[in-house]
């Protein structure tokens, strides 16, 4: 999900005649079924997290008018590829403890993300509350609640969100518009989720790149019907995203010195 909410267009197979529709492989989101894109034990180069003071910071809250927050729990989340980024916690919250046990269990998540990712990541938002995560591409940025993050820890699907609303918050700008994007996703018309499918222009290509992820990084973890499909819906997508995410360059790669906190 994305911030702001605009509304859906139509479905791209609407507009493309001649084409017979695909039954998309999940019936919501790939942050909301049984699938395990991403293992708790995959590589992660998470590394330590920073207490930076308390912050006045903007965190974007759907159910408030008001932009900015005082007393905002700030963090640096540090990676051994170099890479850093900010994690800012509502005070709201309650606690500086309560702070840090939040922002780290998003820190952990962030650190499996594709260097190509995570260094254009900006920061997490930490909201108490039970809504769903949205992200902000130009911002760089995304936003996750804390009881909706609980439960996508019991239910081992935080790393799916994360993932999800990093790639609005990494990918959507610029690649959204790019002829590249537009032409892989005319190509193959069908869709992978119902809600690609609901949201073509806003939700395809964090729907679509997590099951690229999963078959370009880790192939055979999905079950092989799944993977099929996915090659039959999506084969021009599914090249779009072995060029972005580069497949034979290491999935962690240095862009700097490593701090430590």
């Amino acid at each position: 999900m994305r911030l702001p909410v605009i509304a859906a267009s139509l479905t791209l197979s609407a507009v493309i005649p001649g084409q017979a529709a695909s039954e998309p492989i999940l019936p919501n989101s790939v942050v909301s079924n049984d699938l395990e894109f991403i293992k708790s034990g995959d590589p992660v180069v998470f590394s330590c997290v920073k207490y930076e003071g308390k912050i006045r910071a903007e965190m974007p809250d759907r159910r408030r008018d008001e932009l900015y927050a005082n007393g905002v729990f700030s963090y640096s989340a540090k990676y051994k590829d170099g890479t850093s980024v900010g994690i800012w916690v509502h005070p709201d919250i309650g606690s500086r403890d309560a702070a840090r046990k939040l922002a780290l269990q998003a820190a952990g998540p962030v650190g499996k993300l594709p260097t190509i990712m995570r260094s254009k990541l900006d920061h997490v938002v930490i909201h108490k509350g039970s809504l769903t995560a949205c992200a902000e591409d130009k911002g760089r940025f995304f936003v996750l609640y804390s009881e909706n993050k609980a439960t996508g820890l019991r239910n081992h699907d935080l790393e799916e969100t994360v993932f999800h609303e990093s790639v609005h918050a990494t990918l959507d700008h610029p690649m959204l518009a790019s002829a590249a994007w537009k032409k892989a996703q005319r190509t193959d018309a069908d869709f992978v989720t119902e809600y690609a499918s609901d949201r073509p222009e806003k939700e395809d290509m964090a729907e679509s790149a997590l099951f690229a992820w999963a078959l370009l990084f880790h192939p055979g973890r999905l079950p092989g019907s799944v993977e099929d499909k996915v090659r039959e819906i999506m084969p021009n997508r599914l090249e779009f995203f072995r060029n972005v995410f580069a497949e034979r360059r290491p999935t962690f790669y240095r862009v700097g010195p490593a701090e430590g906190c």
